[in-house]
């Protein structure tokens, strides 16, 4: 499964202010030049995580954005569906499945309800701050992060 750069960039750009939250807000540019996003692309994203209460803005000299909520508060499904609005596959492409009724199509569609399920639950279960609290522990600890692949 593929996600698309607004999913990555808005997955960074709301780490980066839930790694700092509490200690005030951070501009668009000083977000964008550490994780290396365009400004004009971080504002798109930035206003849709606003849109959705993701995120708040800050006037004033000290302005730019902040947290809405406690790290604790906000899930991966949150943002997700914030950025990708279709992350799962359409319960239509399951139906086509059980047209024809046979064993092979009914195995397909139960394969993708798990797969979606399983990312339903596993975003749903996951808030911000256990990826701060697990970042820190890994960076702290100085042990490598597993790399995981996938074969097909």
């Amino acid at each position: 499964m593929k996600f698309s750069t607004r999913t990555l960039y808005g997955l960074k750009a709301i780490l980066v202010l839930a790694m700092r939250y509490g200690e005030g807000s951070l501009s668009v540019s000083q977000i964008a030049k550490k994780e290396g996003i365009s400004v004009a692309y971080l504002e798109q994203i930035l206003n849709a995580l606003k849109k959705k209460g993701l995120v708040k803005s800050v006037r004033g000299p000290q302005g730019g954005y902040v947290l809405a909520q406690k790290p604790s508060e906000v899930t991966l499904e949150d943002l997700f569906y914030c950025m990708e609005k279709k992350l799962f596959v359409e319960k239509d492409s399951s139906a086509a499945f059980l047209k024809d009724r046979s064993e092979i199509s009914i195995g397909n569609a139960l394969f993708w309800q798990k797969f979606n399920a399983g990312i339903q639950k596993s975003l749903s279960e996951t808030t911000l701050k256990e990826l701060v609290d697990e970042a820190r522990h890994i960076k702290k600890s100085k042990i490598s992060l597993p790399m995981v692949t996938f074969h097909i």
